[in-house]
Formats: C-alpha cells, sequence, structure tokens
C-alpha cells in the first residue's frame, strides 16, 4: 500500500512506525521537544533516511509555512493532549502555556487547508470529548467538517482492543476528502490480547491489562489511586521501567531509546499505542483507495443507504409522520413537518406549502425555491420504493439522481454508527 504521510507532533514516532509497517513514506515530521527528537532521529534515520537528507524533520511547526511541506496523502498529528487531558488543568484552546499548545490545533487545520490531503488521522486523550461541556469537540469537529469539507469519525479506541495490555483510551478522529456518497468508514473490530501483563513481566502479574502509562507521577504506592506503574508479580512489587513500558505501547525490542530512564519514560507516556495506530491506519488507507477508485458519478448504495434518500423524499411529498399503535400497526393519527433537516445536509428544508419548499445553505443563508410537484409524485415514490425491496447487494437507482440534483443532497446517512443523525 504505497502512500505519503506528515508525521506532525511526533514524539517518538509511534505514527511513523506504524504506518511505515503498511508501506508508507513518511515525507515530513515535526518535534519540539529535544529529547524525544533526539530518539526519533535515532530510530528513523536508517528507515527514512530521505526525511533527514531533505531536511524534512522540523523542530517548531508555527516556523513552517504549509506550502513548502511536500505532498502527502495522510495527515498524522498526536497534538498535544495536556490542555484537554485529566493531567492538565484543560484549559483547551485557551492554554497559552510556553508553546500554546492549545492552539497548536489550528497549525493542523492551516496545512489541511494548503495542502488538502485524501485523509487525515488525529489522536488525543479521551477528556477532548467533553471538553468545556463538549464545546471544544464541537469547533474541531466542525472546522474539519463544514470548513474543510472532510468526513468526520471518531471513537474512543483503548490500546487493550488491539491486541495490547494497557487501557489508554484515546480518542481517535479521522476524515477523509471528496468521500461524497460512500459515507461508510468504520473502525477495525477488536482483536484479542497478543500478550498479558504476566508476559510483560515474565512472571505471574496480578493484572492481565495494565494501566495507562502516564507522563508523570510515578512512584504511588501500590494500594492508592494514583498508582499507574507498580505492579505486584510474583508477590513481589516491581516498578515499570522503560523495557516493560515499551512492550505496553507497542514498540519492538530493537527500538532504541538513547535518553535517561526519566526521559524514556516521558517518552514513552506521550506516545501512541503503535498497534492500535496500525490496525486502524490499515482500515483507512484501505477505504481512502476505495473513494478514490470509485467512479462517484455512478452511485451504488445498499438498501439501507437507498431507504434513507427515499425516506427524505417520502416525507418532502407528503410532509406528515404517521403514527402507529402499541403493535407498530399503522394508524391515522400524524405530526405535520414543517421542515427537514439533518447534520449530514448542508441545507435546511423549509416546506411552505403542499407544492413547495425553500432551501436554505446554513451556512451563507441563500435560498432557493421548489416546486415539489414538478420533480417528486406518489408514482415515483412506490417505484422507488419497489425497486429498493427487490434488488439486492448494492445497486444504482437512476430514477434518484435528478431528485438528488435538485434537492443539493449528496448524502443522507450518518457520519459513522456514533452519530445517530441520519
Amino acid at each position: 500500500m504505497s502512500f505519503k504521510f506528515i508525521d506532525l507532533f511526533a514524539g517518538i514516532g509511534g505514527f511513523h512506525l506504524a504506518l511505515h509497517h503498511l508501506g508508507g513514506e513518511c515525507v515530513f515530521a515535526s518535534e519540539i521537544d529535544v529529547a524525544a527528537r533526539k530518539t526519533y532521529e535515532h530510530n528513523f534515520k536508517k528507515i527514512s533516511p530521505k526525511l533527514f537528507e531533505l531536511d524534512n524533520f522540523n523542530d517548531d511547526i508555527r516556523k513552517v509555512m504549509p506550502s513548502d511541506i511536500p505532498d502527502f496523502d495522510i495527515l498524522c498529528a498526536g497534538f498535544p493532549c495536556q490542555p484537554f487531558s485529566q493531567a492538565g488543568h484543560k484549559l483547551g484552546f485557551d492554554d497559552h502555556h510556553k508553546s500554546e499548545r492549545g492552539n497548536l490545533f489550528f497549525n493542523i487545520v492551516d496545512i489541511l487547508l494548503e495542502k488538502k490531503p485524501r485523509a487525515f488521522f488525529l489522536e488525543n486523550v479521551r477528556g477532548i470529548i467533553n471538553h468545556d461541556q463538549g464545546r471544544t469537540f464541537q469547533v474541531i469537529r466542525n472546522i474539519l467538517e463544514n470548513e474543510l469539507g472532510y468526513s468526520f469519525y471518531f471513537q474512543v479506541i483503548r490500546a487493550s482492543d488491539y491486541g495490547l495490555p494497557q487501557l489508554r483510551p484515546r480518542a481517535f478522529m479521522i476524515g477523509f476528502r471528496d468521500e461524497g456518497l460512500m459515507r461508510g468508514f468504520n473502525f477495525p473490530d477488536p482483536i484479542p490480547l497478543k500478550f498479558n501483563m504476566s508476559d510483560v513481566w515474565g512472571g505471574v502479574c496480578t493484572r492481565q491489562i495494565g494501566f495507562t502509562i502516564r507522563v508523570g507521577g510515578r512512584g504511588s504506592p501500590i494500594n492508592d489511586r494514583r498508582n499507574w506503574d507498580a505492579y505486584m508479580v510474583d508477590n513481589v512489587i516491581r516498578q515499570l521501567s522503560p523495557i516493560e513500558a515499551k512492550m505496553m505501547q507497542g514498540f519492538p525490542t530493537d527500538f532504541d531509546i538513547p535518553v535517561s530512564n526519566t526521559q524514556a519514560m516521558k517518552q514513552l507516556g506521550n506516545s501512541v499505542a503503535v498497534n492500535a495506530i496500525e490496525i486502524v491506519a490499515a482500515k483507512i488507507i484501505d477505504y481512502m483507495n476505495n473513494i478514490h477508485t470509485k467512479d462517484n458519478s455512478m452511485q451504488t448504495l445498499n438498501k439501507g443507504e437507498w431507504t434513507e434518500l427515499l425516506v427524505l423524499i417520502k416525507l418532502l411529498l407528503e410532509q406528515k409522520i404517521y403514527l402507529a399503535d402499541a403493535k407498530l400497526n399503522p394508524t391515522d393519527y400524524f405530526f405535520t413537518i414543517k421542515k427537514v433537516t439533518t447534520k449530514n445536509i448542508e441545507f435546511d428544508y423549509l416546506i411552505l406549502d403542499q407544492a413547495t419548499i425553500e432551501i436554505t445553505h446554513k451556512k451563507t443563508f441563500e435560498k432557493q425555491l421548489i416546486k415539489l410537484s414538478e420533480l417528486i409524485y406518489q408514482n415515483l415514490i412506490d417505484e422507488l420504493t419497489d425497486e429498493i425491496r427487490t434488488n439486492t447487494g448494492t445497486f444504482n437507482l437512476d430514477s434518484i439522481q435528478k431528485i438528488k440534483a435538485a434537492l443539493l443532497i449528496d448524502n443522507a446517512k450518518g457520519g459513522n454508527s456514533q452519530q445517530k443523525s441520519d
């Protein structure tokens, strides 16, 4: 799977390692921490020599003009999590401590805007989703989805979901450019542990899955709620060293960390779980390539996806939602529909009367009147219903294309299974 990627806020290179395993070429990387840069260069100078020969390993993303970054397919970034973390002060975008790390997300935005890569893969702490009562996450999503035009999928992933014996819940955010109607990315199914904490220690450990490796706070008593690095192994208390932490994060044994143990633990605590990144990235690459090899002019969707579009059209025609009784039998009772809207369509459909709807763009507020009688009629609804019922697998419906174009509909499907906004 040949592709190019960039590695922002790279740390010691967890993203780099995972995507290199999948056949990717890293064409640009950025990391500001001096000790982490030392570990990164030590391990990747042989793996990705051109990155260093072309001087594309940057020490401060704020100093780079996005136009100077080489072209690439996937932007990877574990952007600074301290502003959103339980361990930090949770200042979010208002965090101006030292490196303005809360605002570094907007450097990602600038690069996406300029370079327009095919996909992005972002990682952050779980707390980012509910930070500031969800407003921070909504800002991130709105910018990526509505201002930059990418699709947006997210899920909280634990390292243990993909084989590693560590909790480490992290928010994975993924998006694709030019996805069109194909909104259907799904995160990979979890897999069993490849090894457990007894394997990590080489002795009998009282825990199968380990605590989340952190940046600070080492040395708490084993029964303290703040403990994360002390384990009972063969009835003896042992403290994590970089050797065990490296295994728990999915780094290979020959990955060398040429700094002090204190620095090494900090670097591993800041890193990503390599196995989780690699398994999800493989799905991203496969899906990304499918998007860009598919002819979007002839959309083939399954029964459920065509039904979502049919329901939208049917609601606009009938302007009623009928109720059912306790046994789900239709009744004569109904709600009258005044407006149809969804997160996945850029427009609101306001029903003015039986024959006319007003389409309003949500951002520009431009309006357009559509005569329903010239576009949708009951016989067409019946024909579409029959076609959807009788077809199997994925198929195309030519008769719906004119309606989609007139109503400016690209997609009625929710962004992912958790979104619930079809």
